[in-house]
This record gives C-alpha cells, structure tokens and sequence, in this order.
C-alpha cells in the first residue's frame, strides 16, 4: 500500500523491510554518525542489532521467510556452519573467540537472506536512488578531504570518513555504481555523458586515494558488462574514452605517489601481486596462503582444516582478542580475507566460502537466461560475483561493514524475481 503525500509516495512497509533497509544504509552513515556527531563506536554495533533481529523473522517466526530460490545458498551456509563447528569442537581455545568468528563471517549470509527474502523491487530503486545521491555528495566530501585536510591514500575515504583503510569502502561503492551506470549505458538506458562522467570521476578519485588494483577492478567491469549486453558499434567508441580516462587517472596517480616509473597496466598487476605488503616480513596479496601454509599450518590437517573460527580473530574487545593475533599481527594476515579464511578454516573452509559467490553467479546466469528477474539486477550480480571472488584474495573488505553492500548486490536477482505465489518462500511452519 502506498500513501500519497503531495507528489510524494510514501510506500508502506514491513518492520523486516525497514530493517533490511537498514542494514544496507547503515554502513554509508558509521562516519558521519562518529566523527561528526562524535557518537561511541558502538555505534556500528547497532547493524549487528538490525541483523540479529532478521534472523528471527528469517528462521524463528512462526513461518521459515526464506525465499525458495535462494535454498542453493542457503544450503551452503548452513553446511559451513555445521563445517566450522565440528572443526571447533578439535580446536577449542574460547568460545568467545568462536561466537566473535561466528558474527564476522554468518552477519553478511544472513544479510544476504534478508534482502533477497524481504525486499521488493521497489525497495531496490530506492537503495539506487540513494547510492547515486551519496555518490554526487561523496565528490566534494573528497576534494575536501584531500585538498583542505590534506588527507591522502589509506586515509581518503569520503563518506566513508579519514581513517586508516576507509578507502577499501570506496572500492566496494564504485564498483556498484559504476557496474550499474555501464549496463545501463551500454543497454542505451543511460546517457553517455553521465556514464562517462560517473567513471571518470571514480577513477580520479581512486587515483587521489592511491586505489591501484581499482583500475583493475574497472577494466573487468567494462569487459563483463560489455560481454553481457548486446553487440553495439558504440562499445569500441567508448572504450576509447575509457582507455583515455585511465590513462588520465593514471597520470595522476603517478603524479601524486608514483616515482619516474610509468604506472601501466602490468606495473599495477606487479605491484598487487608483490611477495609483501607493507614490510619485508608481512604477507603478500596473492602469496599470503602458500606462505602460511610453509610456515604455521605446516601439518597437513591444519591446512586442511584450519585452527579453528576465531582464534586467529581480533577485536576491540579484549575477551576476543586472540593470542595468535598478538602473536602474529606483523603479518598483516588480517588484511586479507583469504588469508585470514585459510587460517582459521583451511583449504575446506575457503573453498566453502569461494563455492557461495560462484553458486550465486550460476544461478543469477541461469535466472537471466530463464528470464525470472530483473535483467539488470541479475546482471550486476554476475558482475558482484567475479569481483568479490577478486576481493577475497585482494584485501579484507568483505570482512568489513562494506560487505553488506556487496551481498546486497549478489542478492538482487532473487529480489526481484517472477515466481509462483508457491515459490516465493519455503513456507515450513515451526
């Protein structure tokens, strides 16, 4: 039901609505919320809240709400819960460091059940209405930030605030605004000015940040959307264009942080995929797990199964706060999500968690070649998928708040969905 204020429609919705809503808008607000308003870090806290309650609606109420079209993925999360359990009960330190694994990893799964179960299409516009209004209010917070308050690389992070690492947020809300705005464009859904525009101020503001592996993540965009949409001379013409806006990004990016040397295409991959990180003894993007498993998960069970969820973990609370964290916290592992599954979980657990981003691209392929859903949505979700499958091994943002946003992206096709009055949920009463 919708109430008509004015020229306004106020559409009516459920509290689970409203709080899956909330979920996905939270993130964008931690900052404001604590370095303006100057409210506790506890803050950020309250999506936990938000989650926890979804949870019961999901699984609790008096009716399963999980939509049947999502029972692949949700098969999967729950055979990695029962994975990492039986794994505990070989590896138990604290069951504090368990339940503290258990949230930071099962709060996006969950997300993810929440937005494909309780949202609707129209929820959907109204998350995209508000990522590109943030993405137009993030264009000047930045410029302040990097011109005024002289804030640079990991600490340039707009919206997202001044800390260290905040520009990984940024990564994660370019890459679904810009996946958007390059399907819609090469669909002749949206105007090429305002594509180009949106992209080229993504790649400037990546290059303000130092977000090298970005124009990587920007070049596969632009291939997989191409591959996706329908063949149109205008794609070879505006790959000039884009090729011309990296190049001008790049320029920059050299200009600010680089040395004499070219900042190319392979020098970005070479530098990603360097032995270390930061220092001469961290771990590398790429070579973090062949490392770890020559130098702490030296027997074969531990690399095959992990220490356990949690107990390679830290946080701001000191009851979770592991000693292998303590002990082992110059290398950076947890930078890294890869890194940080293969420890805790082993091969196993990481081929668990990679297995749900390639189970929601093959049945967002299969949606959009049946037709059930919207095709765009099905589309950015293919994107979403190869991308965070990138991430995994890139940094740890997917471990962060951020990682709502892109299990909102992975969950849009099942959103938005044609089904049967008998599929829309599983419907078990408990």
């Amino acid at each position: 039901m919708n109430y008509a204020v004015g020229q306004l429609q106020i559409k009516k919705r459920s509290f689970p609505q409203w709080l899956s809503l909330g979920v996905f808008i939270m993130p964008f607000c931690l900052s404001f919320l604590m370095d303006i308003l100057k409210l506790p870090s506890l803050t950020k806290y309250t999506i936990d809240l938000m989650w926890c309650l979804l949870l019961t609606f999901l699984f609790v109420s008096k009716k399963i709400r999980i939509k049947k079209n999502i029972t692949p993925l949700v098969v999967l999360v729950v055979f990695w819960l029962l994975y990492v359990a039986f794994v505990y009960l070989f590896n138990y330190q604290s069951i504090f460091y368990f339940l503290w694994g258990i949230r930071n990893n099962l709060r996006f799964y969950i997300a993810f059940m929440a937005f494909a179960s309780f949202l609707e299409e129209e929820d959907v516009d109204l998350a995209f209405n508000f990522l590109d209004l943030l993405f137009w209010i993030n264009i000047p917070v930045s410029l302040y930030q990097f011109f005024v308050l002289g804030c640079q690389q990991d600490y340039l992070g707009g919206i997202f605030g001044i800390e260290r690492g905040c520009n990984a947020y940024t990564s994660v809300f370019f890459a679904l605004i810009i996946t958007k705005s390059l399907l819609r464009y090469f669909e002749g859904q949206e105007k090429p000015g305002i594509c180009l525009l949106k992209c080229g101020l993504s790649l400037i503001l990546a290059a303000m940040a130092e977000l090298k592996f970005y124009f990587v993540l920007f070049v596969i965009m632009v291939l997989i959307s191409m591959i996706m949409t329908k063949f149109s001379w205008k794609k070879f013409v505006v790959l000039i264009s884009f090729a011309l806006l990296i190049s001008f990004a790049g320029s920059i990016l050299t200009f600010l942080f680089g040395s004499n040397e070219e900042l190319t295409f392979q020098r970005i991959i070479e530098l990603t995929t360097s032995e270390n990180y930061a220092t001469g003894e961290d771990l590398g993007r790429f070579t973090a797990i062949p490392t770890i498993a020559k130098s702490i998960l030296t027997h074969w069970t531990d690399r095959m199964f992990g220490m356990g969820l949690g107990n390679c973990d830290t946080s701001a609370f000191a009851i979770c706060n592991t000693p292998f964290f303590q002990k082992y916290e110059y290398l950076h592992y947890s930078w890294f999500s890869s890194a940080f599954l293969f420890l805790e979980t082993g091969y196993l657990g990481l081929m668990l968690n990679l297995s749900f981003y390639f189970t929601a691209m093959f049945l967002s392929i299969r949606r959009l070649n049946k037709g059930n859903g919207n095709k765009l949505y099905c589309q950015i979700a293919i994107v979403f998928s190869v991308l965070c499958l990138i991430l995994t091994f890139y940094n740890s943002a997917l471990r962060k708040e951020v990682g709502y946003i892109a299990y909102f992206a992975l969950s849009l096709p099942f959103i938005c969905g044609s089904e049967s009055q008998s599929e829309k949920s599983i419907g078990t009463h408990i």
